[in-house]
């Protein structure tokens, strides 16, 4: 379950289909230059976010041989650069099992998958990726790029599929596809869909949905609904006082 957790968070981590076309510019830049650029510019958003937090709900359905089990958490999730979240359960309901071994070993993953080495590795970068660009959309009024992706190594921290990344500015705002590798044997295959959202300069998961199909038997569908973010900017290079003052406890009472 560890494992299947970290891949529903693949930076992955970390919009839109029947969307409108956008027509494409006269000289479109390559998959490979679009990459380069993304890495460019998330680079430079890293460096001037200080920490960001959010009220989350996870909400996980389960459909199979068993009859069908719901469970939701209600999370505070607080997160300090350069990659440390913490996790506050407010409040549970349903199936406890499914609370305690599918929604929690989920956070987990997302802690591990944010942390610097695997960020590196599930990077949309062309060291990590083969790139093909497919063509243009306009995606919730943001023109994009499309691009289809497959991992050059196959590992639980990346995935293959689709992504779409705002011609603006070079983040992505879609990613739709299945991991890379399946997370343990009892998956016999996933699909997941997460969706990204502006907040003033930075893009920020907004929501997800994972849909695993148990060799088993069975259905679950994972859904993660990231509320509304307060965010910790830095004023040239110096961390200002945080949106969510928060944030600033948080980052020095988990500090090692």
């Amino acid at each position: 379950m560890r494992q299947q957790a970290a891949m529903l968070v693949v930076g992955v981590l970390l919009t839109g289909v029947g969307s409108a076309p956008v027509r494409a510019a006269a000289q479109a830049p390559t998959a490979e230059e679009i990459a380069t650029r993304m890495v460019a510019h998330d680079r430079e958003r890293q460096a001037e976010l200080d920490g960001y937090g959010s009220q989350r709900v996870y909400r996980m359905e389960y459909k199979g041989p068993i009859g069908e089990r719901q469970a939701e958490m209600v999370v505070r999730m607080d997160f300090s650069a350069p990659d440390r979240k913490h996790f506050t359960v407010l409040s549970e309901s349903g199936s406890t099992i499914f609370c305690n071994q599918v929604l929690r070993t989920l956070m987990e993953g997302e802690q591990e998958g944010t942390l610097e080495q695997n960020h590196q590795r599930a990077m949309l970068s062309p060291a990590n990726y083969r790139l093909k660009l497919v063509g243009s959309e306009q995606l919730d009024g943001v023109n994009t790029w499309v691009l289809d992706v497959s991992p050059r190594v196959e590992s639980r921290f990346n995935y293959k599929g689709r992504v779409w990344v705002s011609m603006d500015d070079y983040a992505v705002v879609r990613i739709l596809g299945a991991p890379a590798k399946n997370p343990s044997w009892l998956m016999g295959s996933a699909r997941f869909d997460y969706r990204y959202g502006r907040n003033g300069e930075f893009w920020l998961p907004q929501r997800s949905v994972t849909v695993s199909h148990l060799r088993i038997g069975g259905e679950i569908t994972l859904t993660v609904d990231y509320g509304t973010y307060q965010i910790a900017a830095r004023a040239g290079g110096v961390p200002t006082e945080a949106v969510n003052t928060g944030l600033r406890r948080e980052k020095a009472a988990t500090a090692p």
